[in-house]
């Protein structure tokens, strides 16, 4: 067995409001590794910060085959549900509080849950039907002049049995108490990350999602019912703090706020920073497929959130889906 691994994308400007599609390539593909390289941007200290504000550059990523999307969503969701997927979190040159430095952070956008394994990952294409597309936010807030790097990661000679598919569920409550989130059917789940607008801060107790129950068929399965509080704080098992990518949140701090001395640390990292709004639905806990959801066959799976606010939230379910002609 062999791996080839290759630049597509070198130093690409990364203007505002732009999308750019890139052709991958046609052999097996486990991994995209997305890198944005940037200066920093202490001009507004409020909005500067080492890792939310390098991944907000990218408001939506796509791996597309054939136009359909197998991968969508945000680059910070992405970026947190491999974090959880791979327990790391995102890697960057360094941390640096000084106007104008120069930081490069990467996330691997994976067509399996581990790199480079031959029996999961996205099976040999056509040149041309399998696109990387990356739009660009509104407004470059916190940082200077991005670029874009892209590299992939192809296993020559493999023949994969399944590949996996992560694509976003948004949904706006229109009132507190129930709500329901419908999960897709059709393959297996190895999990589902969570992401809700509010989470408890300061003295409030409220989140977007309070309790969750998983219904199959409309019977409660796996998650008969979970607080947010307890489901997200059990993010830690999923994730290793790094000292070089360890975070902070620039805030303003006396009359020089500008002066990178005056830049007060707070955690983006952590229960309490990076992963403030996330959880995750662990369909895997063993880490062997003994215990994935089987959706095939099922009438209707979905997610009933008792929501403490009535505002967003998304879901991004972990597909394993079997390659035609594979067997196990």
């Amino acid at each position: 067995m062999k791996f080839l691994r290759q630049i597509i994308v070198q130093n690409e400007t990364f203007a505002v409001s732009t999308t750019r599609t890139d052709d991958l390539p046609v052999n097996p593909l486990s991994v995209v590794l997305v890198t944005l390289r940037m200066l920093n941007n202490n001009a507004t200290v409020a909005d500067f910060s080492s890792i939310n504000a390098v991944l907000n550059q990218i408001a939506k990523l796509e791996i597309l085959y054939k136009g359909s999307a197998i991968i969508s969503g945000s680059f910070a969701d992405l970026a947190r549900l491999y974090g959880v997927l791979m327990r790391h979190v995102p890697m960057q040159t360094k941390v640096s509080l000084t106007d104008n430095d120069m930081r490069t952070l990467t996330v691997p956008i994976l067509l399996g849950r581990r790199p480079y394994d031959a029996a999961e990952c996205f099976p040999a294409v056509r040149r041309g039907e399998l696109q990387l597309q990356m739009t660009t936010a509104a407004a470059q807030t916190g940082v200077d002049t991005p670029v874009v790097q892209v590299e992939t990661v192809e296993i020559l000679e493999a023949t994969p049995q399944r590949f996996l598919k992560a694509t976003t569920i948004s949904r706006t409550f229109p009132a507190t108490g129930d709500n329901d989130v419908d999960l897709p059917i059709g393959n297996k789940l190895a999990g589902t990350l969570l992401f809700g607008t509010t989470a408890p801060t300061g003295a409030a107790v409220t989140a977007t999602i309070g309790q969750l129950r998983l219904l199959v068929d409309n019977v409660e399965s796996y998650y008969a019912r979970t607080n947010w509080e307890t489901l997200h704080n059990e993010l830690s098992r999923y994730y290793q703090e790094s000292v070089a990518g360890g975070a902070f949140q620039a805030e303003e701090h006396g009359a020089a706020a500008n002066a990178a001395g005056d830049l007060l640390k707070t955690g983006e990292h952590g229960q309490t920073g990076f992963f403030n709004n996330y959880a995750y639905l662990d369909f895997d806990p063993l880490k062997d497929d003994s215990y994935l959801l089987d959706t095939a066959g099922h009438s209707r799976i979905h997610l009933r959130v008792n929501a403490g606010v009535a505002d967003a939230m998304r879901a991004i379910p972990v597909e394993l889906v079997d390659v035609a002609g594979a067997t196990s």
